[in-house]
């Protein structure tokens, strides 16, 4: 019996062996960019990562872009110092053991709430988080509301760059509350489409936009997050 073919739309492109993977399972998946990522370095902002790195501390990643950014800063640094590392769970973590291969994982959670408690919990008593210009409130807010001084260094800026559909689509995969109010800035979804988050935040910036369906991946990475699309369409045809 032939494979009922789905598509898909990624708010980032994937690297061509997902797509595929995705082609064999009857998803034929194409991506657009909705938001882009300008990374934000003066003398200013390297000196003190340098400086955080020789000497060491507890510092805190919510996106792998600042993960990626940071390392690049940190090109030809001695990283004398123990720097101990709480950040997400999935591409976050993946980019750290990858990146800056020096650093302790502390801690990992599936989201910055559950990650700021982890931090409680550790008794940190400062912490430096490197972020976006719009990351959410409630890390550095939980932290502070407990006496934790946050030092926020922003090393990025994400803008939107929404792009309007000229077809429909049978699922949409996001992957933060940015993509999320890009894409619908721009555009309406049919009551059909299953719009599929890689994390619970996403998700609530989905359900504030739309009454589509949301499916969240159970792990906040591409991997997973594209499995789960196959998986749930996998599940449809063999229902059909």
């Amino acid at each position: 019996m032939p494979v009922n073919k789905h598509n898909i739309l990624s708010t980032k492109p994937l690297a061509e062996e997902q797509v595929q993977r995705a082609l064999r399972h009857g998803c034929v998946v194409s991506g657009k960019s909705f938001i882009a990522i300008r990374p934000v370095i003066t003398a200013g902002i390297k000196a003190r990562c340098a400086d955080i790195f020789r000497t060491g501390g507890l510092i805190v990643f919510t996106s792998p872009n600042a993960v990626r950014i940071v390392a690049d800063m940190l090109r030809g640094v001695q990283q004398t110092g123990g720097i101990r590392v709480f950040c997400i769970q999935g591409a976050t973590r993946d980019a750290v053991v990858s990146l800056l291969p020096q650093a302790e994982i502390a801690g990992t959670a599936a989201h910055s709430t559950a990650l700021a408690e982890g931090i409680l919990q550790h008794g940190a008593a400062s912490v430096v988080f490197f972020c976006g210009n719009i990351r959410r409130d409630e890390l550095p807010d939980i932290l502070r509301g407990q006496g934790v001084n946050v030092e926020e260094i922003i090393v990025y800026e994400t803008l939107e760059t929404p792009v309007r559909l000229t077809s429909v689509y049978d699922g949409i995969l996001f992957y933060s509350p940015s993509s999320v109010m890009s894409f619908f800035s721009a555009n309406n979804l049919p009551g059909h489409t299953v719009c599929f988050a890689i994390g619970h935040t996403t998700a609530n910036a989905l359900r504030q936009l739309t009454a589509n369906k949301v499916v969240i991946s159970p792990e906040p990475a591409v991997d997973t997050l594209l499995q789960t699309v196959i998986l749930y369409f996998d599940n449809i045809n063999s229902q059909e």
